[in-house]
């Protein structure tokens, strides 16, 4: 009996690892083009895309979206800014302070009058962009720039689901 119980501890204790969620945080895009005046889309396409992830997996089943208060708190907290220079480097320091296992963020560019932008996925450890799970060149004028979220959302969080 006792090792019946033991067993069945073992695959409770095991199909719950299996279904763990991750920690993930969204962080702000990068303004490549570097006119100040689309700083603000830096911070509108983060909390729209960790707003659309929530909408995506909304049980938290595949991803847990660090709370956006959380991020602006640390990034705050050590003056951590898309628009300086510094940022890329500067960042990690951040997401370790953050306690998650991977980061979401992305770039875009002003080209012929439409936003160009870019979303990856980055594994903490490595510090690496997940190749197979990324983003890359969606050509919007700037008023459909919010198209563009549920397109990212959708393909990002199949870097989460189960093969």
């Amino acid at each position: 009996m006792k090792h019946f119980l033991s067993i069945m501890l073992l695959a409770i204790l095991f199909s719950g690892s299996l279904n763990a969620q991750v920690r993930v945080a969204v962080l702000p895009f990068t303004n490549m083009h570097g006119d100040a005046k689309f700083n603000i889309w830096c911070y509108n396409l983060q909390d729209s895309l960790a707003q659309e992830l929530q909408v995506v997996d909304p049980e938290e089943k595949l991803i847990q979206i660090v709370p956006m208060d959380s991020v602006e708190s640390v990034l705050a907290e050590m003056n951590l800014d898309p628009a300086n220079p510094q940022y890329a480097s500067d960042l990690w320091l951040a997401v370790e302070k953050l306690n998650v296992e991977y980061v979401i963020t992305g770039n875009f560019k002003v080209q012929a009058k439409r936003f160009l932008i870019n979303a990856y996925i980055y594994d903490v450890v490595t510090k690496l962009p997940n190749v197979d799970h990324q983003v890359r060149d969606i050509f919007k004028k700037e008023t459909c720039i919010y198209e563009s979220v549920p397109i990212i959302a959708n393909t990002l969080i199949k870097a989460f689901k189960p093969e």
